[in-house]
C-alpha cells in the first residue's frame, strides 16, 4: 500500500477491506505565482511579490473484486469516498510523519477490465501548498511517538519543549514555512497563564527574533488562560482582544528567542508544522 487515506475527521479508511490498493504517488512540484509590473523606459519588469498556488497530486488506485457483481459494489465504495464534495487526507508510507488535506480535483475512469479489475489515477488539490505534520507540539518529539519522521527537521535535543515558565525561552519550528496565525493554512495557538489578580495589569509576549510584541492590559485572576487564537485573544471563549494591542506572534523556521514579562507565569504553543 504506498498510501493511506483518512478522513476530514482523521479516521483510516480500511482500504484492504474493499479491495482497494494503491501503488502509487506523484506530487506536483510547488507551482510560484509572481506578480510583475512594467516600468516605461526600463528594460524587463519587476518581480512585487511571489506567493505559492495549491498543490496538486495523483494517486494510482486498482479495485479487484471478488467477481463481476462484486466489483459495482466496490466502485460505489469508491465513489462514496472519493466524491470531491468531502476532505480528506492522504499520507505517502514513505513519508509517514506528514499529511495532505485535499480534495478530489476531478472525474476519474473506473472501467474494468476482465469484469474484476480497475485501474485508475485519482487527482487531488490541496488548497495548501505545504504538508502538515501528524505530530502536534503536544506529541513528543520522539519517534517513539510514531507520528514523526526523519527529514521533519527534528533536532535530537531534550530541552526542546513547547510549554515553558521561564522569562525568556526558545521556540523550535522545524518545518519549511513560517507559522502565521493570520493564515488559516498555517493556523497557531498560544495560550498565556496569568501570574498575579490584579484590577490593572499588562501582560506582554514578545519573538525576539522577528521584534513581534503581543500585549494585553486589564483584569485579571492568578490563573487565567488567555489565548492567542489566530488573529484573536479569547479568555474562556470570549474575545478581549480590544484590551490587547492586537499584535500577534510568528514562528519562522528555526529557532525563536521568546520573552515574557513577570505578568504571565506560563506559555504554551499548540501547532502543527508545515512542509513543501
Amino acid at each position: 500500500m504506498r498510501v493511506d487515506v483518512y478522513t476530514k475527521d482523521w479516521v483510516k479508511v480500511d482500504l484492504d477491506s474493499l479491495n482497494v490498493v494503491t501503488t502509487n504517488f506523484i506530487l506536483d512540484s510547488p507551482s510560484p505565482q509572481h506578480t510583475r509590473e512594467e516600468v516605461d523606459m526600463m528594460h524587463g519588469t519587476n518581480t512585487l511579490g511571489t506567493v505559492l498556488a495549491g498543490r496538486t497530486m495523483q494517486v494510482t488506485f486498482h479495485i479487484r473484486a471478488v467477481d463481476a457483481y462484486d466489483f459495482p459494489l466496490v466502485r460505489n465504495e469508491v465513489f462514496k469516498l472519493f466524491n470531491g464534495l468531502d476532505i480528506v487526507y492522504l499520507v505517502d508510507t514513505r513519508e509517514p510523519g506528514k499529511r495532505w488535506k485535499v480534495r478530489v480535483e476531478s472525474s476519474y475512469d473506473t472501467a474494468p477490465i476482465a469484469m474484476v479489475f480497475s485501474q485508475f489515477d485519482i487527482s487531488f488539490f490541496s488548497d495548501s501548498p505545504f504538508s502538515e505534520s501528524i505530530g502536534t507540539t503536544q506529541d513528543p518529539l520522539t519517534f517513539d511517538a510514531e507520528v514523526w519522521q526523519i527529514g521533519q527537521g527534528l533536532l535530537a535535543e531534550d530541552d526542546i519543549t513547547y510549554t515553558n515558565t521561564a522569562s525568556n525561552f526558545k521556540i523550535y519550528n522545524p518545518g519549511d514555512v513560517t507559522i502565521d496565525p493570520r493564515d488559516p493554512k498555517t493556523p497557531l495557538t498560544i495560550e498565556v497563564t496569568a501570574a498575579q489578580t490584579s484590577s490593572n495589569i499588562t501582560m506582554s509576549l514578545t519573538n525576539n527574533t522577528t521584534g513581534e510584541t503581543w500585549s494585553y492590559t486589564g483584569g485579571t485572576v492568578a490563573g487565567q488562560i488567555y489565548q492567542l487564537a489566530g488573529v484573536q485573544t479569547l479568555l474562556g471563549g470570549t474575545s478581549v482582544s480590544s484590551k490587547t494591542n492586537y499584535g500577534l506572534l510568528t514562528l519562522v523556521k528555526g529557532y525563536n528567542d521568546i520573552s515574557r514579562n513577570s505578568a504571565i507565569s506560563k506559555v504554551s504553543f499548540f501547532n502543527r508544522f508545515y512542509y513543501l
